[in-house]
């Protein structure tokens, strides 16, 4: 079974370009607000206390308590990336495989809907 470099290439061209897809609406979800439960204080016990985050369907970016702003939470991409807030790994996750399936199943639609005969 021989593939051609085209059509690797065109299935290579297609999966990077529904994972930027999904990167987009990942990162354009933060526009959602949302509240976790987060450690407030550990001095001697552990408090949890409700903080301010952002992300859609689950919050993935949360207001941090000790170097940010508190009630504040920073959703440029320098922010994010120098870590003034605090990225909650597993719904960042979670919330990625979302957008990533709708995008595989929005793809799958049309291609279907493409196919059907003109009546």
């Amino acid at each position: 079974m021989k593939t051609s470099f085209g059509s690797i290439a065109s299935r290579v061209k297609s999966v990077g370009a529904s994972c930027a897809i999904a990167a987009a609406l990942t990162y354009l979800s933060l526009v959602v607000p949302g509240r976790v439960i987060s450690v407030c204080g550990n001095l001697v016990t552990p408090v949890h206390c409700p903080v301010l985050a952002y992300g859609f369907p689950l919050p993935f970016i949360a207001d941090s308590q000790s170097v940010s702003p508190v009630g504040s939470v920073a959703r440029d991409p320098l922010s994010l990336i120098t870590g003034l807030d605090e990225v909650l790994w597993p719904q960042l996750g979670l919330s990625a495989s979302f957008w990533m399936l709708l995008v595989v199943a929005g793809r799958w639609a049309w291609r279907r809907w493409a196919k059907m005969p003109v009546r």
